[in-house]
This record gives structure tokens, sequence and C-alpha cells, in this order.
């Protein structure tokens, strides 16, 4: 779900657009209120996420099947590889696993980033899923699960978090260019 209104909602002042808005805007400032700062929140999501991945790769518990999905798993590997890869090299000095941007960070729309706006999280989700069909291990099969809910959750945070910082820059980036799982058949040139 998109945070910027629609440009008939801008055009026409639509209240979902505004209410959606004062409601996201509610919570962040309950949130600073309370004392949690946009870095503390990205730092419990980052240590979350490295937390699911150490489980992921855990060498215990049961086993589901009969290791059939290990070619396939090791296709998401190396797949994850290139993805990272491909991140890496398009965020050169920007790169960081907080998803607060640094202050001079720059808003990365070419490479990889013209086909998905989180390349990093995807490389990650794969190389989770390689692991997990690679194994089998019903540890690795939840710890996927919820794993995929906390990159959800810190990609929807980095991208309110850019938003405030490049405006309308990255919501006409962000209407173009989907999270997480490439749309090929979404024309991404406007």
């Amino acid at each position: 779900m998109s945070t910027t209104p629609t440009a008939a909602g801008r055009a026409h002042g639509s209240t979902a657009g505004r209410s959606a808005h004062q409601a996201r805007r509610a919570r962040e400032e309950g949130a600073q209120m309370a004392g949690v700062t946009p870095h503390q929140v990205g730092w419990a999501l980052v240590a979350a996420q490295f937390s699911l991945i150490g489980v992921c790769l855990l060498p215990v518990g049961p086993v589901l099947g009969s290791g059939q999905l290990r070619p396939l798993g090791l296709v998401l590997l190396a797949l994850a590889a290139v993805v990272g890869g491909l991140a890496l090299l398009a965020l050169g000095a920007d790169t960081r696993v907080h998803p607060v941007p640094g202050q001079s960070a720059t808003l990365h729309t070419n490479g990889i980033y013209a086909v998905i706006r989180h390349p990093m999280y995807a490389a990650v989700l794969l190389a989770c899923l390689g692991v997990t069909l690679s194994t089998g291990r019903v540890l690795s099969v939840v710890s996927f699960v919820l794993l995929v809910a906390v990159l959800h959750v810190k990609s929807r945070f980095e991208d309110r978090l850019l938003e405030r910082r490049f405006g309308w820059q990255f919501a006409v980036y962000a209407s173009r260019v989907p999270a997480i799982i490439p749309q090929p058949w979404r024309s991404h040139a406007r």
C-alpha cells in the first residue's frame, strides 16, 4: 500500500489520504513522546533481522521432506549473491544495514534500484529461502516467515524516512518501482 495519496486525492484533498497520513503521523509522534527515536526503531529492526537470519542458519530441529528442493535452494542462494552484489555496487559508500538514511545519502534510482527499491532485503530473503529449501528444517521455515514480516515492516519504515527526506522525488520513484518483488509487467519508465 502506498503512503502517498493519489494524484486525484492530492487535487481534491482526499480525506482518506489525509486520514492515513494523520494516523501515521500520530503513531510517529506517540513513539517520539515515549522517547523512541527513529534510530532506536531502526536498530531494533536490524537486531530482529539478524537474529532471524541466525536462527534460519541453525543446524538444529526436525527436517521436512527428503532434500528434493536442495537444488532450488542452491539456485536461490546464487541469485541472492547476484542481487546483493548488484545492490552493493549501486550503493557504494551509502551501504548500511540501518534503515535511517545517512546524512550524505543520496536517492539511488538506477541499476538494480530501477527494478526494486530494496534489493538488499530481496537478497536476504532469497538467501534465507535458499537455506530453508536446502535444509528443509522446520526452524528455518518459521524464521523465514518471521523474517518476511520484519523486512516488510523495515522496508515500510525506511520508505517513510526516505519520503520525508527526499519528498516528491521519492514519492514518484516509489510509485514506479516495487519494494522487493520485481514486477516486469509494470512499466518503470513513466
